[in-house]
């Protein structure tokens, strides 16, 4: 928690932060120039946040309220910061530039006047992007755009696109958007610019010549009298190609802004620039007065920065984010703050212990939710192997339950064949009985019939005494023996 260094300062919360190419080049390169990283260093200072405390002698604001941070302080008593240039300040302390800290953290401490309330109707996002548009303004205001003015603004990015809006707000009638990316250009034409023209790979003075014609500016039409060319260029992008065509798309006494920031040394059309005696400027940051009326600009409706917001994200997936803007995937992308409901649930520093607690109860439920599965498939399992012995027990109950069946019949059958040898012998031993006399001399293709159907009736024939009577009888009769046989 960082602590006030001054009774005139406050404590804030800090809610969103922005992402700035700066950033992103401290980020992958560690240095920017003169600017070198030689200690772990904070990124940001695209911020907005809510006062949690004031020193004593803040009456300017109170705990509660939500401002806008101007994230660079100086040391106001130079030269520069006594003529009202205080972003020229060789003592500026400015967030995340080499060896300060930035503001994409939890609290930050500023200068009370140093931030900016935000009126109600001003969302805390919005308070984010207020750093962008106060350097569009401070360049606008180097510019000196005015009402009525043409003006090409160089580069379709944040500070670009900003730039646009800033000069149709102070009164531009025409402002052309140039980039080379077409969805830049398309979400330019949506945004603030009048006109828009895709930037080709021709000579400087010919894509200045093509991008005046589009929007009318090549004098063609007799409307401009001070010739071809647009009032102001600005030049938001800081390729060479883009800043020799910047030149030679100005008017002759008119303006050019170079606001961004490319190569140390470059081919400049210098002869052009002299030949039309225009007033060249660079633009550094922002001044005095810059961030009230960026403030002002979105509070009176004239510019909706949250048009350019691709995205938000919790403060756990900042570096995500980081590499998004590296890959261009997006316009302006906002970092909620530790404590925002975005940040809930992703991983922070202050919270990783929390989230590998919870990544270690998540492995623990899964084991349990496999041993759950292990000890159902077991139980199936085991119900499954009942189920078959069961089966295999009824099937062997059967299987012997028709083997005894087969045993019985066979035992049967045995006793059977006992009887009849019995029988067979007793006949043998008394001659005179007139069944056997008479089966044996069947004829030979009725015993070859089936020998087991006779010896059957042999065998009935021959219980009881009543039965061997009637035997007796029907043996007198041996025309009738044949067909008994045959129907047994």
């Amino acid at each position: 928690m960082p602590e006030l260094q001054s009774d005139h300062d406050v404590l804030l919360a800090i809610n969103y932060t922005g992402i700035c190419g700066s950033d992103v080049h401290y980020w992958e390169h560690g240095a920017i120039g003169h600017y070198v990283v030689k200690d772990p260093m904070v990124l940001g200072h695209e911020s907005a946040g809510t006062v949690v405390a004031v020193g004593s002698a803040v009456t300017t604001l109170r705990p509660g309220d939500r401002v806008a941070v101007e994230p660079g302080y100086p040391c106001r008593r130079c030269a520069y910061c006594l003529a009202g240039k205080y972003n020229l300040c060789a003592d500026m302390r400015f967030a995340a530039t080499p060896p300060y800290d930035g503001t994409l953290t939890g609290f930050w401490a500023a200068p009370a006047d140093f931030c900016y309330r935000l009126p109600p109707a001003v969302p805390l996002q919005a308070g984010a992007l207020m750093e962008p548009l106060a350097v569009a303004v401070h360049i606008a205001r180097q510019a000196r755009v005015a009402p009525g003015a043409s003006v090409v603004v160089m580069g379709a990015g944040p500070v670009g696109l900003l730039c646009a809006a800033v000069a149709r707000a102070f009164g531009a009638r025409t402002v052309v958007s140039v980039d080379v990316v077409e969805s830049k250009l398309a979400f330019a034409r949506g945004f603030a610019a009048t006109h828009t023209y895709t930037s080709r790979r021709v000579p400087p003075e010919e894509n200045a010549q093509a991008l005046l014609a589009v929007a009318g500016l090549d004098g063609s039409g007799g409307g401009a009298e001070e010739g071809p060319g647009a009032d102001v260029v600005i030049e938001a992008s800081g390729a060479e190609p883009s800043i020799q065509a910047s030149v030679h798309a100005v008017r002759r006494g008119g303006t050019y802004v170079q606001a961004g920031m490319g190569r140390a040394d470059i081919t400049f059309p210098i002869m052009a620039l002299c030949l039309k005696e225009v007033t060249a400027l660079g633009s550094f940051r922002y001044g005095p007065g810059d961030y009230r009326l960026a403030v002002e600009l979105v509070a009176s409706g004239k510019i909706d920065v949250l048009q350019l917001v691709s995205e938000t994200v919790g403060f756990g997936q900042a570096e995500a984010a980081f590499k998004k803007v590296k890959e261009g995937q997006v316009i302006k992308i906002l970092i909620a703050g530790p404590n925002e409901e975005e940040s809930k649930g992703t991983t922070t520093e202050k919270g990783e212990e929390e989230v590998e607690e919870e990544e270690v109860k998540e492995e623990e439920v899964k084991e349990e939710e496999v041993k759950e599965e292990a000890t159902e498939g077991e139980k199936t399992d085991g119900k499954e192997v009942k189920e078959e012995a069961k089966t295999v027990g009824q099937e062997e109950e059967k299987t012997a339950a028709k083997d005894d069946e087969k045993t019985e019949t066979e035992e049967e059958k045995t006793v059977t064949k006992e009887e009849e040898e019995e029988k067979k012998t007793e006949t043998q031993e008394h001659p005179k009985q007139p069944d056997d006399a008479k089966v044996e001399d069947l004829p030979a293709e009725t015993k070859d019939v089936q020998g087991e159907e006779l010896q059957d009736d042999a065998t009935a024939a021959a219980e009881g005494a009543g039965e061997a009577a009637a035997a007796e009888e029907k043996a007198k009769a041996p025309e009738t023996v044949v067909p008994e046989v045959v129907a047994a």
